[in-house]
């Protein structure tokens, strides 16, 4: 099924965009004649060394399987295979696009420091790379921010603090956005007191995917970049890092 939207998707460009990224690269033919090339600003991303080329998704798909799917359902089978294969597709390509948005921000965290990272890459020294890209504080605020947004999903809106009665246009939009406030705050309380109980989607699980999934992929797609982008050949760190 992943392959297969690859192929139909693949057709009509998407894979030409900077942001795309195929699980199967070598399987996908030409997109179709018929269609002119996709253009972008040349300074998104760098070509040097083929940084524009990095590729994680291998690492990806072999995680999603081993981890995040035992993570994410329960024991059993309920004959939903279809459903279940394209909302797997769906996952991977969100979880694709999210951590190959590290090509991106590791351009910009080049052009802040070409000096220091260029000295770095050409030292072969990963950790030094590594700590100079990251950013705890941003990292804290996206973990809570996740944590957040998974005890947010799902719940009824405070219906008290939505207007009944029409009135300004500004008066109703502080009163919606007060609601959404409260039910965040709410869900605040419940992260703080009883955890994953009566979620429908475990914020505790949601946090541990981008802790232990999402950003340090990203990062290691930052790394691999750097690298590259400064003429140097980034030291393999699949088996080290990742075991595969």
């Amino acid at each position: 099924m992943l392959l297969g939207t690859e192929l139909l998707h693949g057709s009509v460009r998407r894979y030409t965009s900077p942001d795309e990224h195929s699980f199967f690269p070598s399987l996908l033919p030409p997109p179709l004649s018929s269609l002119k090339p996709l253009t972008f600003p040349p300074e998104l991303l760098s070509s040097v060394g083929n940084a524009n080329e990095v590729n994680f998704n291998s690492v990806l798909l072999k995680r999603y399987i081993n981890e995040v799917i035992p993570l994410i359902t329960s024991p059993g089978d309920d004959d939903q295979y279809g459903s279940s294969v394209l909302t797997d597709t769906l996952i991977l390509q969100s979880l694709s696009k999210r951590i190959h948005y590290g090509k991106f921000v590791a351009e910009s965290k080049f052009l802040s420091d070409p000096e220091g990272y260029q000295k770095l890459c050409e030292d072969g020294d990963v950790e030094g790379v590594m700590r100079l890209l990251t950013n705890e504080k941003v990292e804290e605020k996206v973990l809570k921010r996740s944590k957040i947004k998974a005890a947010t999903y799902g719940r009824e809106p405070l219906s008290d603090a939505i207007p009944t009665k029409s009135g300004s246009k500004d008066s109703s939009i502080r009163d919606l956005v007060a609601a959404a406030a409260a039910a965040a705050a709410n869900a605040a309380v419940d992260i703080m007191g009883d955890g994953d109980v009566g979620m429908k989607l475990k914020p505790s699980v949601v946090e541990g995917l981008y802790r232990d999934l999402i950003i340090p992929l990203t990062k290691e797609v930052e790394v691999e970049y750097l690298f590259r982008r400064c003429g140097c050949r980034c030291p393999d760190r699949k088996k080290e890092i990742w075991g595969l």
